[in-house]
């Protein structure tokens, strides 16, 4: 039985924009876009999400890999870095009512600009959670499958009574293996039939 959802930010939340944040470095720096993919590297990227980098350490890891001399200010960074962030999806409509029923937790990949200098400011869906799952707190990302253990340990839920829903094929994977029940979401996912796969049968509104 079903007593706790986990949901991702990304893609299932929130609509994700990175080539509008590209577009926007680009035009701020007056560099192709693929001279600002080149310059943003996952393990730069990675090691923000952990806690690793603060703010001032991300920006200038950032900037010291663009080619020189670099004209992209601090301010116009963080701007494009915002852009990123798009407008809530249907899933929200859907947490919204589960969260009447069950335990509702965000589990998520993300940093703290985004979460205290945006989501937070501008999403309401935060105020029917019951936890936070963050990347940069826990120190961990997914889909490292400690992160899924630690998100159990705060929830104070067992595998099989917890519910993860992820965009991403590998974090689906990888808390499958632990025993979660999973949903790997996309938009043209028939997300109605999915739950009721799952013994979630009431007549949420899932469009």
């Amino acid at each position: 039985m079903i007593k706790n959802i986990f949901f991702d930010i990304g893609n299932v939340l929130i609509n994700i924009h990175t080539e509008v944040c590209i577009q926007y470095w680009a035009d701020s720096a007056d560099l192709e876009k693929k001279e600002i993919r080149t310059a943003f590297s996952d393990d730069l990227h990675n090691a923000y999400e952990i806690g690793q980098l603060n703010d001032d350490q991300f920006y200038n890891g950032f900037k010291d890999r663009l080619p020189k001399p670099c004209c992209l200010k601090k301010s116009d960074f963080w701007k494009g870095w915002n852009k990123i962030l798009g407008k809530e999806s249907s899933m929200v409509k859907v947490l919204k009512s589960i969260s009447k029923d069950y335990n509702t937790w965000i589990l998520s990949n993300t940093n703290p600009r985004h979460i205290n200098d945006q989501l937070e400011k501008t999403n309401t869906f935060f105020e029917d959670i019951n936890g936070f799952i963050y990347s940069f707190n826990v120190g961990v990302r997914k889909p490292d499958p400690l992160i899924f253990k630690k998100a159990l340990k705060i929830a104070g839920s067992l595998p099989r009574e917890s519910l993860f829903i992820d965009d991403l094929i590998e974090n689906v994977e990888s808390a499958k293996k632990l025993g979660f029940k999973v949903i790997h979401y996309n938009e043209s996912l028939n997300l109605k039939n999915e739950l009721e796969l799952l013994g979630i049968n009431k007549n949420y509104d899932c469009k």
